[in-house]
Order: structure tokens, then sequence, then C-alpha cells
């Protein structure tokens, strides 16, 4: 028994530029505190990977990269914030603003820079 059915691959230009409309786009520091996250697991998996090796794959400088990678030092509840929060101010944020609040070792401090940086 054989059945058929139509697909219709072709979508009409109108409707696929809805849909990129409806997708919404993560600010820059969420996709990059997800990055480190991934780089993480990578070198656990596969302690012989070298983070200039990882750069190399992702188009990154190992400067860049580096810079990056900082963001793992963030106190846990600025980084849940920065993950799932629908703050708007987020989208603003830039690397360097947020890897400076990184540089401090204290989380308690980096919770009130914190604060002032996001308002």
């Amino acid at each position: 028994m054989r059945s058929e059915f139509q697909i219709n691959i072709r979508a009409s230009r109108k409707s696929r530029k809805q849909s990129h409309k409806s997708i919404k786009k993560d600010p820059i520091i969420r996709q990059y505190l997800v990055l480190v996250e991934q780089i993480k697991q990578v070198l656990e998996e596969k302690p012989q990977r070298s983070m200039r090796e990882i750069a190399k794959w992702l188009g990154y400088s190992p400067a860049r990269l580096s810079q990056i990678f900082k963001l793992s030092l963030l106190a846990p509840s600025i980084k849940e914030e920065l993950l799932l929060s629908n703050n708007k101010n987020i989208s603003s944020l830039t690397i360097s603003s947020v890897c400076k609040i990184a540089n401090e070792p204290n989380w308690e401090k980096q919770k009130e820079l914190w604060e002032t940086t996001k308002s």
C-alpha cells in the first residue's frame, strides 16, 4: 500500500520574512555565556584540546576567546540573570563592561557593580 501526499517546500517571500522577524535573537552576552559553557564541556571531555585550537575553530583570536571566557568568573546569580532575564537592558551590554565586573574577585562586589551596570 502506497500513500501519496504533497509537500510544499517553497515558502513565499512574505512568509519567510515573517518567520525571520518572529525569531527573537538572544543578547550577545547571553550567547557568549552559552559558548563558555560549551567550551568548558569540550575541555572536560577532551583535556588535550587547547584554547588556541578552539579559538581557531570558532574564528576568534585567542585574546578574544580569553575575553569571552572571563565571563565564567561571574557570580552565579549574575550568570543566572543574564541567561534567564527578559530585561531589555541586557541587550545593550558590551562584553567589555561585563568583563570589568568579572575581573572583581569578590562576588558581593560583583553584584554591586552589576546593579549599577545594568541600570
